[in-house]
């Protein structure tokens, strides 16, 4: 809070009326980014989105943002910066779904591996459930190579 005594009252009203205004855009926007929320969990804006907020809100003044004294002087996040830090998130979004491409291949060979192997098929039902994963029956991971003419339920004894 600026421009308030120790014991958190303003000095001056515009800066109340600022305070206000900000804080009531960023309760508004965190509400709605929370009610998009596919978790449903409460969001909570990054200070970056924050200070968006704020200079939105803040009156200008002479090309400047009233309320932040010096600050006007230092250097904006800068589009670069903005345009290189999105390109290594998309970099590493990518090599996340190659990894988890390959993780999934790898699921898909243990399982096959697993077929006719009931040693193997336990180990793999008791490792899934200490991760906390779904067992797997194996012979369904792979059409090609269920056997139909082998009924025997290799789960059934778990």
């Amino acid at each position: 809070m600026t421009h308030a005594t120790s014991d958190r009252v303003f000095v001056d009203p515009a800066s109340e009326k600022l305070f206000h205004a900000v804080a009531t855009r960023i309760e508004e926007r965190e509400t709605q980014l929370t009610q998009q929320s596919p978790d449903g969990l409460p969001v909570t804006l990054t200070t970056e989105e924050a200070d968006r907020i704020f200079e939105e809100v803040a009156p200008k003044k002479k090309g400047r943002t009233v309320g932040i004294g010096y600050v006007n002087e230092v250097a904006r996040t800068t589009s670069s910066y903005t345009s290189r830090r999105d390109e290594e998130t998309s970099q590493m979004k990518a090599r996340m779904d190659s990894q988890q491409v390959r993780l999934d291949s790898l699921k898909d060979l243990l399982d096959v591996m697993a077929v006719g192997n009931p040693t193997m098929q336990r180990m793999l039902s008791e490792r899934r459930a200490a991760l906390g994963l779904p067992v797997r029956d194996p012979e369904e991971s792979d059409p090609s190579r269920q056997q139909s003419s082998n009924p025997t339920n290799y789960f059934e004894d778990m």
